[in-house]
């Protein structure tokens, strides 16, 4: 559903299905957007630098940034027509429960998986949905 958030206005702004390929097999450009909306939110959730080392502040800077960036886009999506309100509401309040948390000091005292999520998101190649997947708290 979070990723959704993101991807859902590249597929939602594709054109309307063109009439079918006169190639057999080639794909029009609203499954050509779909595909590559599926490619992106496959590429968002994979974990790129596993091993980086903590570094709180950066990680709490890129945590909150993918947090925020998902909001955005949801709100802007529900705006433009591509996501009803309600979908958006219900998968935007564990996210706005979430900003307040991510903080310095949290990163710092954190354990277990929490602290692997912070490790993962002290790497600029992961995003928030990949670590929180991969570490989830």
């Amino acid at each position: 559903m979070l990723a959704t958030l993101l991807i859902i206005g590249l597929a939602a702004a594709a054109p309307p299905a063109a009439p079918a390929s006169p190639v057999a097999g080639a794909a029009g450009p609203r499954e050509q957007a779909l595909a590559d909306a599926d490619q992106l939110a496959a590429a968002l959730l994979e974990v790129r630098d596993g091993d980086a080392a903590l570094a709180c502040p950066k990680a709490v800077e890129n945590a909150r940034y993918s947090v925020e960036t998902m909001l955005e886009v949801g709100q802007k999506n529900v705006q433009g027509g591509y996501l009803p309100a309600a979908d958006f509401e219900r998968a935007a309040v564990p996210l706005r429960a979430l900003l307040p948390q991510l903080g310095l000091a949290d990163c710092e005292a954190s354990a277990g998986n929490k602290r692997a999520f912070y490790r993962c998101m002290s790497s600029d190649y992961n995003h928030a949905l990949a670590c929180a997947k991969a570490h989830p708290f």
